[in-house]
């Protein structure tokens, strides 16, 4: 297994420009130097769903939030700001429909729209029975991080409350799949009878997650009872049952993967890297899984559709 991230600093954009990840909880700024270097960045609770909810003109909501923030950034006014994630969807500040696979991870098939001049709303993506908003843009920056190693046939993983496995042939995306492993966990956790067994502010414990992910191969809807009977039956530790919970998850996600051979790269922040490493060795996929960091990659990406843009 290999492991690798991107560096403090993304593939340079050529100008300065300002990052927006807009999600449906939080919304990300960054601003970022021309060398590509993050100079300051601000995490807001203001995402698309809270300000979906707010009164007025939904619009000007959205933009006089993002100045706000901007300013909180001490961003110039003059900078170009490149938006992704729920920012183009139908809670968020303007929608745009999704762009369709086959999509080129060079950004040429995103689909965008520009407001006022400085601000570039990237959409999300669709197959004829999937979507999906943001992945793209950390594809594409993923793509970019990658370059020259970038496998003909691949799948990016990309980890979270919905996770999505993307389907790469010749640097395009060819179909994808969400799996909501993030989501699943917390409804189980919190508002299931297992909550009584489980809780999520607990630390992580490697070897009950490995069990977990070994019982993934059993039927999902039988496994996961398993983890209140290794309560009352084990006497097993709530923090054990919690950590046996998640590998249930995240194994039966990466089952997916085993029937294949093509490589795999999982994009993936701090706080699950260490539980899809542990999944993909106690699934025998180490040896075809390449580990990156997440946290630049949807700044790369919109670097990447700052250069077109700039381009065009």
């Amino acid at each position: 297994m290999d492991t690798h991230g991107p560096a403090a600093s993304v593939a340079s954009p050529r100008s300065r420009f300002v990052s927006c990840d807009w999600g449906t909880s939080n919304l990300r700024l960054r601003l970022v130097s021309a060398a590509g270097d993050v100079e300051r960045e601000i995490l807001s609770g203001d995402g698309t769903a809270k300000l979906a909810t707010l009164e007025g003109n939904r619009a000007g909501v959205f933009r006089n939030t993002l100045l706000r923030h901007l300013a909180e950034l001490s961003a110039p006014a003059a900078l170009p700001v490149i938006l992704s994630g729920m920012a183009s969807s139908t809670i968020g500040w303007h929608e745009l429909p999704y762009a369709r696979v086959p999509f080129a991870l060079d950004g040429s098939d995103a689909v965008h729209c520009k407001i006022e001049d400085r601000f570039c709303l990237i959409s999300g993506l669709c197959t004829a029975v999937d979507i999906l908003r943001g992945e793209e843009t950390e594809a594409i920056g993923l793509a970019a991080w990658l370059g020259p190693r970038l496998p003909s046939a691949a799948v990016f993983v990309l980890p979270g409350t919905h996770s999505k496995h993307l389907d790469i042939r010749d640097g395009v995306i060819v179909d994808f799949k969400t799996y909501m492993t993030g989501e699943l966990f917390d409804l189980l956790a919190r508002q299931s009878v297992l909550r009584h067994s489980v809780n999520p502010d607990f630390e992580f414990e490697p070897g009950a997650f490995a069990d977990g992910v070994r019982e993934s191969l059993r039927p999902l809807l039988s496994s996961l009872f398993r983890v209140r009977t290794r309560q009352v039956l084990d006497r097993k530790t709530t923090a054990s049952n919690t950590s046996f919970l998640s590998g249930v998850l995240v194994g039966t996600e990466l089952n997916a993967l085993t029937a294949q051979r093509q490589p795999i790269v999982i994009a993936v922040g701090k706080h699950l890297r260490l539980s899809y490493q542990t999944a993909a060795n106690v699934l025998g996929l180490s040896d075809r899984v390449t580990l990156v960091s997440s946290e630049l990659l949807s700044v790369m990406g919109q670097s990447v559709m700052l250069q077109r843009l700039v381009s065009a």
